[in-house]
């Protein structure tokens, strides 16, 4: 059978803030899922993806911080890398739009576009800023969609309607700067001529009959109301630079040069392994290329990316367009804005890795919204995962080890042991034919079937009251089959099966189609048995609510104090003059701060939002008077005051300069 060639792609995301658990199930663990099973196949599958790291949200933020947009990019590209990898996301290369070799992809693309007659230069109106002296893209302008009169949209799409916009459309538009009022003015941009594409895209998605009906709908409702040309370009230095003379103030739009970073990805990928001239298998030759994406992307993903490419003539089509629906948190819609929001970082720093996939898997919201819930999360851990698929795994292998630890001899096969055989052999087709149609959530119930089967046999076979060695081989060659076909889903858990069996290498070496053989032979002897999974108990619900959900409920609830009270609390202005690294915690920095009369240590936890060097000589509202607290053998003699931002902190600073040691009054 010859080996199938697939590009699998995850949504770039971008480098302006950490990934939640939305963004988590949106795009990447099913990609996650459906590369793993492809590679225990023996497909030739690629699995990419990188930061996107320009656009008007980075330079927002970045204004807003007063810091430049690359130190913006550097540090959540790092942090977004790291939640990956502690979600056991398996990509072949993770790249980011700030490499030399995406611009240089990027701006010549641009050219060949322009060279077979798709983009064209206009002059044109639009808002400009007389008090911030500049034009206003995306992002830096707000006001009234013009379609559904919803307020305070953004110039780049309306969060209420999902309507495309451009930052003239809106009305009663305002500066997100400064507040003010913008004028129109004339500026040159280059458009990209999609109008022209019409016809062309909607033949080839009514060909894509495979497609989610959430893609397909979309854009094909969308063609139908006529498509439009594109400005390409916007008025902005922190991009790709235009390629043209006379266009030194312009960059490329960002969602004009992102999805070239697939292509970019790839070729940084081959370059790696030493192969520059490979990834044209890829983009190039014979090979199936699949976008795994959140709804919000299907616009750029399924119309405006394949017309670019249909401009360029010169690269594969996606065969794909995975498309998931939103993820709610608690019955409500996720806002950083407003607070309400589960940060895959804080999640994953206290729960395991496999019990987020397999809830978020559980839940995937393939057709229609579904939402997230604690409550939920732990009975399904709990109910489902622990009960079922871990308690088979443990019942058994400990079973085995308390027999000594080695695969008995095998006796006849009688009624109930051909039912699991059978399962065993079936397994793997079900499991599989369910992920290569996108169906993560019904191949994961077939994986749980399994499992339940499992639990039933072995009830029913009772092996600590009938001595039954075929019993045992059937169960620790059933484990081996669970262990295999979970490690799509579930990888650290399948590998650590993979061990408990006692079996060489690692699971991610075997082939998919041998997880219907019975492999554990007699005479066998398996590894150390440690339990699988924890049951999550109420507390430790409880106490994730209150620490990362329920914040804002805090303030909402605070009892008032007294005047006399806050007169208590001594705030003072210091001058940071020292940053150090804390020697026993990777996210805190020891800071020695000059209060006037004398200078004090503190311990805060901004490590990943403040460089050492942003802090120095910074002048910060401290409280004094609280008593000294010992965080991980070091004293704190004080307490800095931030605000929470979308779970990141910002530092309480005075207007101006002022005397250190100044009071808060």
């Amino acid at each position: 059978m010859s080996r199938e060639r697939l590009l699998v792609t995850s949504a770039l995301p971008y480098a302006n803030g950490p990934l939640h658990v939305g963004h988590a199930i949106g795009a990447y663990i099913p990609a996650d899922v459906y590369v793993r099973y492809h590679r225990l196949k023996g497909n030739d599958v690629v699995f990419i993806c990188g930061s996107d790291e320009h656009g008007t949200p980075i330079t927002v933020t970045a204004e807003k911080e007063g810091i430049p947009p690359q130190a913006v990019v550097d540090k959540y590209h790092k942090a977004i890398k790291e939640a990956f990898k502690d979600l056991g996301i398996s990509f072949d290369n993770y790249s980011r739009t700030t490499e030399g070799i995406h611009y240089k992809n990027s701006q010549e693309f641009f050219k060949k576009v322009m060279e077979n007659g798709f983009v064209y230069k206009k002059t044109v109106e639009r808002p400009y800023c007389p008090q911030c002296r500049r034009f206003l893209p995306d992002r830096f302008v707000k006001g009234i969609c013009p379609y559904c009169n919803s307020e305070d949209q953004r110039g780049d799409q309306c969060e209420a309607c999902g309507k495309q916009l451009e930052p003239h459309e809106l009305k009663n538009a305002y500066c997100i700067i400064c507040n003010g009022t913008p004028e129109q003015r004339e500026t040159e941009h280059w458009f990209f001529k999609l109008s022209e594409f019409s016809h062309k895209l909607r033949e080839w998605i009514l060909c894509n009959k495979h497609w989610p009906d959430n893609a397909r709908n979309f854009s094909l409702g969308w063609i139908s109301e006529g498509l439009e040309d594109r400005a390409i370009t916007r008025d902005l230095s922190w991009g790709v630079p235009v390629p043209l003379k006379g266009a030194e103030d312009k960059v490329l739009y960002v969602w004009f040069e992102a999805p070239i970073g697939y292509i970019s990805s790839t070729q940084e990928w081959a370059e790696k392994k030493g192969n520059p001239g490979e990834w044209r298998k890829y983009w190039i030759e014979d090979c199936k290329i699949i976008h795994f994406i959140g709804k919000d992307n299907i616009p750029f993903h399924a119309i405006i990316w394949p017309a670019m490419l249909m401009a360029h003539s010169g690269f594969n089509l996606p065969w794909q367009v995975s498309s998931n629906e939103y993820l709610t948190l608690e019955g409500r819609k996720m806002s950083t804005s407003r607070g309400w929001v589960l940060w895959l970082h804080d999640i994953l720093n206290e729960f395991d890795a496999d019990l987020i996939r397999y809830y978020l898997l559980s839940i995937n919201p393939a057709k229609h919204d579904s939402d997230f819930s604690l409550k939920e999360f732990q009975h399904k851990v709990n109910n489902e995962l622990v009960a079922a698929f871990g308690n088979f795994i443990n019942r058994s292998l400990t079973f085995i080890e308390k027999q000594g630890s080695m695969i008995p001899k095998v006796e006849d096969f009688d009624e109930l042991d051909e039912q699991l055989l059978e399962r065993i052999r079936e397994a793997p087709e079900h499991v599989g034919r369910h992920i290569e149609e996108f169906r993560f959530l019904e191949a994961l119930k077939e994986l749980m079937s399994l499992a339940h089967f499992g639990n039933e046999y072995f009830q029913g076979k009772e092996p600590w009251r009938n001595e039954n060695s075929t019993t045992l081989y059937l169960c620790a060659n059933l484990t081996r089959t669970l262990a295999i076909l979970s490690a799509p889903f579930l990888p650290h858990s399948a590998e650590r099966i993979w061990g408990m069996l006692g079996l060489e290498g690692s699971v991610f070496d075997e082939s998919w189609s041998r997880a219907a053989e019975l492999d554990i032979r007699e005479r066998h002897r398996i590894g150390r048995i440690t339990l699988l999974y924890d049951k999550i108990d109420d507390k430790r619900i409880e106490g994730f609510d209150r620490r990362y959900l329920r914040k804002e409920k805090v303030v909402e609830k605070m009892d008032y104090v007294e005047f006399q009270d806050f007169e208590k609390l001594g705030l003072r202005v210091a001058e940071i003059k020292e940053v150090r690294d804390h020697p026993r915690a990777d996210k805190l920095y020891l800071l020695q701060v000059d209060l006037g009369d004398e200078v004090r240590q503190l311990i805060a936890g901004i490590k990943e939002s403040y460089s050492k060097e942003d802090l120095i000589g910074k002048q910060i509202i401290v409280a004094t008077n609280l008593k000294p607290r010992e965080i991980r053998g070091e004293t704190s003699y004080g307490m800095l005051l931030a605000v929470d931002v979308e779970g990141k902190p910002v530092l309480l600073m005075p207007e101006k300069r002022v005397t250190s040691g100044s009071m808060i009054r």
